[in-house]
């Protein structure tokens, strides 16, 4: 069974197919640029920081090849997303049932590993391909066994050759074997149209091809090339920042490619080569998503024997916390430590350091395996094994080994960090996390690092530029890196709780004439812990536990005469200052965010359900069957959003077919039988929570309507099935989007079907887990409550903006009412808090706890959409949650109806707890039930219900009430404190 995708993974791939059908049809590059800005609008980007589009050369007369890239980390399941990616490419955009595809990468170790990947039955990648494709429907082949495809492979299966970039990329064409002319592809070119674009044979072929005569000279090339120019694949790049240079364009050009796709952790991202960044995943949603290992614990160390010690020790210790995950039930797994020697030309070698490791640490020789590029005792091995005895892998140049295990924890080198490019690879290795799932224990849930050097600042920045040069951005990378000092496991808990890693002391060296300014400052009582001495040679040591105000930081720059040097300090600064926010926000610290209750419903059987899509379906008594089978979208011959099929196999064929023989190939009977669409449609459509015989049934009086009143003939859908299909999927949202409203409405209302909260049904701020994506917040206001060390998905407001969340931001920072606050993600039902609406989800902007224990929900609209319907929605839903909760719900917006500003509307909205108890109301008792309330009838009398409150709960009883609907009845409303 295919692995199930991550939700980064699954929007990504959602990303590629809106782009792909957007671009459908596209003639030039302002129509791809087009289609490239709505898919990201649609992300939620703002559209002032989305670049314009660059076509990189793929416009021609045969219309615009789209060329986009999806940015991943290292560590993010680049390769299996890129074979999902192949499947959306041919599903959205060219119309194929079997694709053709060539799937490039940088170096022949990652093409061979690729190959058996793609190759090996019960592979995650290989599942991947049939699972679109079928068991059967699947063909991959290395780009030197090309001349294997025969001309009925086309088309009957997707056809993926894996190669490298550096197979095509030549000035000179006669001299590769990918360009040369072959007997074996003859049988393809017997059929072949005349292209102009095709190469042709040339007196330098000639040379290089001894059997051509001078009666070849202008021929077509039967040549690998040639027939990828003509049946026009989709190209798979991966780590594609290698390939962005003109001759890799040319290159690809002379494949004429259907799309291409870059999979890379670090895209081009200035000049006119610049990749188009379709969809960036952030390090932060590999963490959420249990993809990777963070923080990355950095212990410094004054000498090589010590750094690797202790990484033994760190190895050891979390093979004993392994141990007892394994005896409670959890998975196999045994932590494995990386040693990088330095080469032949440094102190410590390969040689030495396996026997320091056998002599001086007692480390038995079967536990240890050397992996370079000469020495490849992994090969072979399945370090997944339990049988097998490797615990310390020696390695020296990552990128010659070709192997990879994500049991790898602990990191060491005594390589110089700054200028080990190897370190980057051995690092991708050790952030993976075993099985994709976090770990009982959180020491395993991290990766160790140990250094030969007396210097952890310098160190901890080294190791953060090498994670920007791994797809990390450069604040996801300095709050990656926890440098230590102290004892790594000494106070963790009985269930492998460790404490939060101590932040060690900024260490700076200044000059001498830095002495006067800084110790009268030192004398401020507003300054941090500052410590300065004098060393011998007359510099300065300077200490700082904790960022500078902005009076020390000039200072401390200032001191320095030459201008790098200032960059370097201002820079380092920075990262301290980013670092040490990390390090004291909440979530660090340990502090719990108090649990927000979700929205339920009760069914027809009392049976308790979130209030969600399938949920409010099911309210609305939604059967796709009964739906109605009009499909009035549905417009075959309808020239925009042709897929890339229709124009280059299809169309042309069919008007010179009719221009000679007057031919209407609807009428021409289909070997397609009724029963094959119906099947290719389902599964084309199906959603989970759809079962089959539902989808089946609506698509059987689907395809009768269309025959029987539109006069449609079973031919004509199967030629234009594809745009069937997207006439279908529009007509299912939108009876389905229907469905849902009224769903929302009987909660609403709550007179059938009442909502309610529930114990059961809470969402918890985890941690560590906030996926936030690019670009963070950077502004010069420092947000001092925000319950992460990030704040997603917020820019700082220009100044001629008053009406933006930044605003709302600040003045919730700023209550002193707020403990602590999260800018909460849209997007993410995992890791954000949300409530239902008609089409999908509502993220709140801001979720809020105050020093009293209540919740307060914010969503901030702008001038121009404060009372639109989805507004009003909104806050619909989040009242009645309130409500319901016993806490507050806010639709704040710039200036509301009483002229109150986004932080008066705060303040009245925290002080409304303090309202008498209503007059038909009283406390009788105190009851210890959880979330359990309601709304109250009307005409209700003597009714009794439980109201939360603040984590104790209280009965109150009603007397008779007026209205249409009872009273929805809330804490903030309804009590003060009682004791």
């Amino acid at each position: 069974m295919a692995l199930t995708l991550k939700r980064y993974q699954r929007e990504a791939l959602a990303a590629l197919a809106r782009f792909f059908t957007l671009a459908r049809g596209a003639r030039d590059e302002a129509a791809l640029d087009a289609a490239f800005r709505q898919t990201l609008l649609e992300q939620e980007h703002a559209a002032e920081t989305i670049p314009p589009y660059l076509a990189q050369g793929f416009v021609s007369d045969e219309g615009a090849t789209p060329y986009v890239c999806v940015r991943i980390p290292t560590g993010g399941g680049k390769t299996l997303l890129g074979a999902h990616a192949l499947a959306a490419a041919a599903r959205h955009y060219t119309g194929q049932d079997r694709p053709l595809a060539l799937w490039l990468v940088p170096t022949n170790v990652i093409r061979q590993q690729t190959l058996v990947a793609l190759k090996t039955p019960g592979h995650p990648y290989r599942e991947a391909l049939e699972a679109h494709f079928g068991v059967d429907g699947v063909r991959v082949l290395d780009i030197a066994d090309s001349d294997q495809i025969r001309p009925q492979d086309i088309g009957a299966r997707a056809l993926v050759i894996v190669g490298t970039l550096q197979a095509l990329r030549v000035d000179d064409t006669s001299g590769r074997d990918v360009y040369a002319y072959k007997e074996a592809f003859e049988p393809h070119f017997e059929r072949a149209p005349e292209l102009p674009g095709f190469e042709r044979v040339g007196e330098r072929d000639l040379e290089a091809q001894p059997y051509l005569g001078c009666g070849d000279l202008g021929k077509v090339k039967r040549s690998f090339a040639n027939l990828m120019y003509w049946h026009r694949p989709v190209v798979i790049i991966d780590e594609a920042h290698n390939a962005r240079t003109p001759l890799s364009y040319d290159s690809f050009a002379r494949l004429r490619p259907a799309a291409l796709i870059e999979m890379t952790a670090t895209p081009v991202r200035q000049g006119r080569h610049r990749s188009n960044v379709l969809y960036h995943v952030s390090a932060e949603e590999l963490k959420a998503e249990e993809m990777i290992k963070l923080p990355i614990v950095l212990s410094a160390h004054p000498n090589w024997e010590e750094a690797v010690r202790d990484a033994l020790l760190t190895r050891t210790r979390l093979a004993e916390e392994a141990a007892r995950e394994l005896a409670a039930g959890g998975d196999y797994l045994r932590p494995i430590l990386l040693l990088q020697a330095e080469d032949k030309r440094g102190e410590i070698t390969v040689e030495r350091l396996r026997e320091h490791l056998i002599t001086q640490e007692h480390v038995a020789p079967e536990r240890i395996a050397v992996a370079t590029g000469t020495q490849r005792e992994l090969d072979g091995v399945n370090l997944f094994d339990p049988a097998c005895p490797v615990e310390v892998v020696i390695t020296v140049e990552a990128l010659k080994e070709g192997w990879d295990c994500s049991f790898a924890y602990v990191f060491c080198s005594l390589q110089n960090v700054g200028s080990s490019r190897d370190m980057e690879q051995l690092l991708g290795r050790v952030l993976r996390m075993p099985y994709a799932k976090r770990r009982r224990s959180e020491l395993l849930n991290r990766a160790y690092a140990h250094l030969a050097s007396t210097q952890s600042a310098r160190v901890a920045g080294e190791l953060a530029d090498r994670l920007v040069a791994m797809g990390f951005e450069e604040l996801e990378a300095v709050q990656a890196v926890f440098p230590t000092s102290l004892p790594l496991f000494g106070d963790a808990g009985a269930e492998g709780e460790p404490s939060a890693p101590a932040l060690p002391a900024l260490e700076l060296v200044l000059p001498a004439a830095a002495a006067a300014g800084l110790f009268a400052l030192d004398g401020g009582a507003a300054m941090p812990a500052l410590r300065i001495e004098t060393r011998p040679d007359g510099d300065l040591r300077v200490c700082l536990d904790a960022p500078p105000p902005p009076e020390l930081r000039a200072a401390l720059v200032g001191a320095l005469p030459e201008r790098k040097a200032r960059e370097a300090l201002m820079h380092e600064l920075d990262r301290f200052e980013l670092r040490h926010r990390a390090f004291t926000s909440p979530s660090q610290r340990g502090v719990a965010f108090r649990p927000l209750p979700l929205l339920c419903v009760r069914d027809a059987q009392g049976e308790l359900e979130l209030a969600e899509r399938e949920t409010l379906l099911d309210l609305a008594g939604f059967a796709l069957a009964e739906q109605p089978p009009e499909l009035p979208g549905f417009h075959p011959d309808e020239a925009p959003g042709a897929y890339l099929v229709d124009l280059d196999r299809g169309r042309l064929r069919i008007e010179q077919e009719r221009a000679g023989y007057a031919v209407n190939l609807d009428l021409v009977p289909t070997t397609v039988s009724e029963t094959d669409l119906l099947h290719w449609l389902d599964a084309r459509l199906r959603e989970p929570g759809t079962p089959q015989p539902q989808m089946l049934a609506w698509l059987v009086r689907v395809l009768r309507w269309l025959e029987r009143h539109e006069g449609h003939t079973l031919t004509a859908l199967v030629r234009h099935r594809n745009r069937l299909a997207d006439a279908l999927a529009e007509r299912l949202r939108v009876l389905r989007e229907h469905a849902q409203r009224q769903g929302l409405q009987r909660v609403l209302t709550g007179f059938e079907t009442p909502a309610c909260i529930s114990a059961e049904y809470v969402f918890v701020f985890g941690r560590g887990l906030y996926p936030a994506r690019p670009p963070y917040y950077t502004g010069r206001y420092r947000f001092a409550k925000h319950y992460y060390g990030v704040v997603g998905d917020l820019q700082e407001a220009a100044a001629r903006q008053s009406d933006h969340e930044y605003h709302c931001a600040v003045a919730l920072d700023g209550l002193a009412e707020v403990r602590h606050w999260v800018r909460n993600l849209p997007r993410f039902p995992e890791f954000s808090f949300w409530l239902p609406t008609a089409s999908d989800r509502f993220y709140p902007d801001f979720v809020a706890e105050l020093e009293d224990g209540r919740l307060l929900v914010v969503e901030y609209k702008g001038e121009g959409y404060k009372s639109s319907d989805d507004a009003v929605e909104k806050q619909r839903v989040g009242e009645l949650w309130a409500g319901l909760s016993g806490n507050l719900f806010l639709l704040a917006v710039e200036r509301d109806a009483q002229g109150r500003g986004v932080a008066e509307q705060l303040r009245t909205c925290i002080g409304a707890g303090e309202c008498a108890i209503p007059e038909h109301a009283r406390v009788v008792a105190r009851v210890d039930i959880g979330f359990d309330g309601g709304v109250v009838p009307a005409g209700s009398e003597g009714t009794v219900v439980s109201v939360y409150d603040g984590g104790a709960a209280y009965a109150v009883e009603f007397g008779a009430m007026a209205g249409p609907m009872g009273v929805v009845f809330a804490a903030a409303a309804v009590l003060r404190r009682v004791s």
